[in-house]
């Protein structure tokens, strides 16, 4: 079987140059965030094709069954 490599947190923040905390900031829209910070974290986001893990996601809200 042939997997591609999920895009995770911490390789949009490398490629941004910011920490992972900072990328999730940004994808939250916390409004404290410098424009110029946005643009660098959702271009690297764009650039590498990274999609919100769903299942992760519920786990950590505790919707999992």
């Amino acid at each position: 079987m042939d997997f591609e490599k999920r895009v995770t947190l911490r390789d949009v923040a490398q490629e941004a140059g910011v920490s992972i905390s900072m990328v999730s900031h940004v994808l939250h829209n916390y409004p404290s965030i410098r424009e110029e910070t946005r643009q660098k974290v959702w271009a690297a986001s764009a650039k590498l094709g990274y999609k919100p893990n769903l299942q992760a996601r519920q786990l950590r809200a505790g919707a999992s069954e």
